[in-house]
């Protein structure tokens, strides 16, 4: 993919989006498992536990709770962190790992040129963070 500077940087924001998200799950998903199964999972980054470890589709929900409150604290736009959380839904439904040409192929598919982006704000995150 040919990427401007905004799919560009649109790309890495989502790369960091969905990562911590994975991260969060990761985390809460071996929390839930005996240390006999956490014990061989200790050098496995937490964003990639899934692969390691099945997720019910009725563990979404639990797993993912709060995983995007960076974006949205940032003002990433609704419609981008829900793409987003579909994406990563399906990767740990799947229990596949994060690919970054599958996450541009989901970003590729969001309206960019549409969306107000929180770096297109003036102030930025100054405004954001109170400063």
């Amino acid at each position: 993919m040919n990427q401007n500077p905004r799919e560009t940087v649109a790309v890495a924001t989502a790369e960091m989006a969905v990562l911590r998200a994975l991260q969060v799950a990761g985390r809460r998903l071996l929390a839930r498992r005996s240390r006999a199964v956490r014990g061989p999972l200790q050098g496995v980054p937490p964003w990639e536990l899934h692969v390691h470890l099945p997720v019910g589709d009725t563990d979404l929900a639990l797993l993912l709770r709060d995983a995007w409150d960076i974006p949205e604290a940032v003002g990433l736009p609704s419609m981008m962190i829900e793409s987003l959380d579909e994406h990563v839904r399906i990767l740990l439904a799947a229990g596949v790992g994060y690919r970054r040409d599958d996450l541009i192929k989901t970003v590729s598919r969001l309206p960019l040129e549409q969306l107000e982006l929180p770096w297109d704000a003036c102030g930025g995150a100054d405004e954001v963070h109170g400063g």
